[in-house]
């Protein structure tokens, strides 16, 4: 025989609170006399399986009868019940208010967080077979990339894993119509991509086999708001496009087709899909084209990686002489992870949704001691409804009405906020999260936030319902009344123990917010490596078809830069392919000669800068070593370069990088390349980014859509208008883009770490003032319980110093433990924000140190408050009320 099952603590804990103790143990016995009849039936094992979980889901069947079965109506079917409590809730509007806008925040922060992780995790993409797209790239890991035209054609040639394959090029190009001429994103798909993906034109077909060709008439198709501008067509008119010309780079394409204006997210942003002729291949590169696969239902991913493989192994060979990665290979993924982002959008999810669940708990907690505040100052009148006949459980059920009605009202609080806060999170977020476009509150996320409320609603509720259904007996409830009904050891004992969990949950995220704008102090004081004072910039692209080849684009720019350089403040001007800290155009890979890379590993790459002589003199980047560029590396000489001090102290550490010579995008048969200059170091890839070098190319005068850089004596907005209007003197249809001075450069740069730690300093202070307030109450109220003793003490001559310390010291206890728990829990859990970080430890002491010191001094002007009101008390006032 086994031994009698016995009940869990916490629930014969619970059931005394909502029941008389008789029938405590009358439940008690019916449950051990139905486990004997299960063991009969069933035997032991199950018997004890079932007696535990009928055990353990009492006291919540005894909540929801209480909130069910009020009398014989119950307050959720009662009108009178929901009135009755709306009227106790009206009685004490700062009290209600408090609670419905520090929860409302909470779970609005954590919707708006939840509605991104739904629409990028949870939500299918809006394409047919969803599950089997892939994007296909070439490998050497870590590092993808995309395929060249020669990988595009093998595979399509020798793949049989993928039910099609489809790739496209996504570039910008200058629009230009009657009016303006402006620059748009272009997506140039092959044949078979818009049938692979399930889009369908609203007028017209897509492309077919022969427009892929590469003498073949070029086409477009355009989305419907492209239609509605352009051509005035909408809707059933749209039919009016089809036939009619766009000009793209000065090339005239005719529209086959109208899609619709939303294409899935693969075409964000984009309102024109010229067909893509691919041109015959000279050598293995360049790699620019997006490739996409449809995996047969009939094929595994093992199968297909494993052809994948093979297809790259047959190709190597034929292109050895251009192409020597022989380590690299072609892989795959789907394309939902591919359109989530980096593999930092996942963690930096968990980190915001992380912010505003402490925040939410803060908040919880917040409201939990308000209510137990609220119930010990009515113990009177819950007294009195268990005088009346009211049983615990139906007092119980009164005060989780009141609770759930707050809930309510903090749903819709947080649901008007998440709305706003989706609104918002494109403008502040669209920099680290992508696709948020897309985000919005649809049914999942209303569902979640339903619950969300529903377990706030649970926690911060059952807590004090359980404090005010099982209080004293009632004639101590009875007796006591008017301003000094106060709480048991239970309630200030749950009360203390919320208050130091609040300040043990607001110091990680102090911690993390200060790690943030450390790091961003440290990134804003960081020397970019040009001088960003008085500097102007834009882009400017030239038409491809009046502007052919080098020699036109070189003569247009020759004539502009003499023409903006003799305008009035302005110092000098010049041309480059990129833009610091952060507009790079590519990235190309070498060889070194005197490190080659050996057989079968990646090549080494770094920022590719295509300028010219007078850029760095613009710019203020310093001539270290070697000489600049001269005319000679401009035109018909050996190739030549200028390396910064970053790729210098990478590859030659120790030594001079002049006259160091490479071969460069892995064609052996190029000639080799000479280091002739090493310059200071400046950022592509974003302030703070790792700093692997960047070399630097002549020529940038023959580029079709180059940065224009342009120093100026004094403001540059002064100067602005006046190079604007001399380059639609030139060319009025080269369109503008990109006008930005240095210091917008700059910021631009920082936007993400500033929205990053903006957004978590809020959080902190919200919930660091909502933890203060908590201390505040929490020792007020002990002030007011206490009032006699305090009374007595100052009466027979205790001083007003004595006072003071023991409050504040009762305080501050409480303070010291939270804030020793929140350092321990924070040296943990701040260790998710190493990557975010520049130059800061996640565990950084004097972080660490300051947030301590912050809570402390909080903490202390929290205490001194009702220390001050507690030292002021009247003797003979206060003894005479008690």
């Amino acid at each position: 025989m086994g031994a009698e099952p016995r009940a869990p603590g916490w629930v014969v804990w619970m059931m005394r609170r909502m029941m008389p103790e008789q029938d405590v143990r009358v439940a008690l016995a019916e449950l051990r006399e139905l486990h004997t009849h299960w063991k009969a039936e069933i035997g032991e094992k199950e018997a004890d399986r079932r007696f535990r979980r009928q055990v353990r889901q009492y006291p919540f069947r005894l909540v929801w009868q209480a909130l069910t079965v009020t009398g014989r109506t119950g307050p959720w079917a009662s009108r009178t019940g929901v009135t009755q409590s709306v009227r106790s809730l009206m009685r004490a509007p700062g009290l209600t208010s408090a609670i419905v806008l520090t929860v409302g925040v909470g779970i609005g922060g954590c919707t708006a967080i939840f509605a991104v992780v739904d629409a990028l995790f949870l939500q299918p993409l809006p394409y047919p077979d969803a599950e089997r797209l892939t994007l296909i790239q070439t490998e050497s890991m870590p590092h993808r990339w995309p395929f060249s035209v020669v990988d595009y054609q093998a595979l399509s040639e020798q793949q049989t894993s993928f039910e099609a394959v489809a790739a496209y090029d996504r570039s910008t190009s200058t629009l230009t119509t009657a009016e303006r001429a402006e620059r748009i994103t272009v997506i140039a798909p092959t044949p078979g991509f818009f049938e692979m993906f399930g889009i369908s034109p609203v007028v017209g077909r897509t492309p077919v086999p022969d427009e892929g060709l590469p003498d073949a008439e070029p086409t477009v198709l355009v989305t419907q708001d492209f239609a509605d501008r352009h051509f005035d067509s909408s809707g059933s008119d749209a039919v009016g496009a089809l036939g009619r010309t766009v000009e793209l780079d000065g090339l005239a394409y005719q529209v086959i087709g109208v899609l619709p204006s939303y294409v899935g997210p693969l075409g964000r942003d984009v309102e024109a899909f010229t067909t893509l002729r691919l041109q015959p291949p000279q050598r293995r590169g360049p790699f620019f084209l997006n490739v996409f696969g449809k995996l047969r239902t009939d094929v595994d991913h093992t199968l297909a990686a494993e052809e994948l493989r093979a297809i790259n192994d047959r190709l190597f060979p034929l292109w050895a002489d251009s192409y020597q990665n022989e380590g690299s290979s072609w892989g795959f993924q789907d394309l939902r992870d591919v359109l989530r982002g980096d593999a930092g959008t996942g963690r930096l999810l968990l980190i915001l949704m992380g912010a505003v669940g402490m925040l939410l708990l803060v908040a919880t907690a917040n409201a939990a001691n308000l209510l137990i505040a609220r119930v010990a100052a009515r113990r009177r009148e819950l007294a009195v409804r268990r005088a009346l006949g009211a049983t615990r459980a139906h007092v119980m059920g009164h005060l989780m009405l009141e609770s759930a009605l707050l809930t309510m009202g903090g749903v819709a609080v947080g649901l008007l906020l998440a709305r706003g806060g989706v609104a918002l999170l494109p403008v502040v977020a669209s920099s680290y999260l992508p696709r948020l476009t897309e985000v919005g509150l649809g049914g999942s996320v209303w569902v979640f936030a339903v619950f969300l409320a529903a377990g706030c609603g649970l926690l911060f509720g059952l807590i004090p319902a359980v404090q005010g259904g099982g209080g004293p007996d009632l004639t101590e409830g009875l007796r006591s009344g008017g301003r000094t009904a106060t709480g048991g050891r239970g309630e200030q004992r749950t009360q203390r123990l919320l208050v130091a969990g609040q300040l043990a949950i607001v110091v990680p995220l102090l911690a993390g917010a200060g790690l943030l704008l450390s790091s961003f102090v440290r990134l804003q004081s960081l020397d970019p490596g040009f001088d960003a004072q008085s500097l102007l910039s834009m882009r400017v692209s030239l038409s491809p078809a009046a502007y052919p080849d080098t020699p036109t684009r070189s003569q247009f720019w020759d004539q502009a830069l003499e023409r903006i350089g003799a305008l009035p403040g302005v110092e000098a001007a010049a041309v480059a392919g990129a833009r610091p800290p952060e507009n790079l155009s590519f990235t190309n890979n070498f060889n070194l000669e005197d490190n080659p890379t050996p057989p079968g590993q990646s090549e080494p790459s770094s920022p590719w800068v295509i300028s010219e002589p007078a850029f760095f003199e613009v710019m203020g980047i310093p001539l270290l070593k070697g000489r600049g560029f001269e005319p000679a590396d401009i035109e018909d000489g050996p190739p030549t370069v200028l390396v910064d001090e970053a790729w210098e102290r990478r590859y030659f550490p120790g030594e001079s990088a002049v006259g160091r010579r490479f071969v460069e995008g892995g064609d052996m048969s190029s000639p080799m390349t000479t280091v002739v200059g090493v310059v200071g170091e400046v950022p592509y890839q974003g302030l703070g980014g790792e700093g692997g070098g960047a070399v630097y190319r002549a020529g940038a005068r023959g580029l079709g859509s180059p940065y224009l850089m342009i120093r100026v004596a004094g403001d540059p907005a002064a100067v602005t208008s006046l190079v604007r209007e001399e380059l639609r003197r030139m060319d009025s249809t080269a369109p503008i883009t990109a006008l930005a001075t240095g210091e917008t450069l700059l910021g631009n740069s920082l936007t993400r770490p500033r929205h990053l730690s903006l957004l978590l300093t809020v959080f902190a202070l919200v919930a660091l003032l909502l933890a203060v307030v908590g201390l505040y109450g929490i020792t007020a109220y002990s002030v007011q319980r206490r009032a006699g003793d305090i009374a007595i003490r100052l009466a027979l001559g205790g001083s007003p110093s004595s006072v003071l310390s023991m409050v504040v010291r009762q305080g501050m206890g409480l303070a010291a433990v939270g804030v020793a728990v929140g350092v321990a829990v924070a040296l943990g859990v701040n260790r998710i924000l190493v990557d975010l970080l520049y130059e800061v430890s996640p565990d950084d002491p004097w972080t660490l140190l300051g947030v301590a010191a912050l809570m402390l001094s909080v903490s202390a002007v929290a205490c001194l408050i009702p220390g001050r009101h507690a030292v002021r008390l009247d003797p003979s006032s206060t003894l005479r009320e008690e």
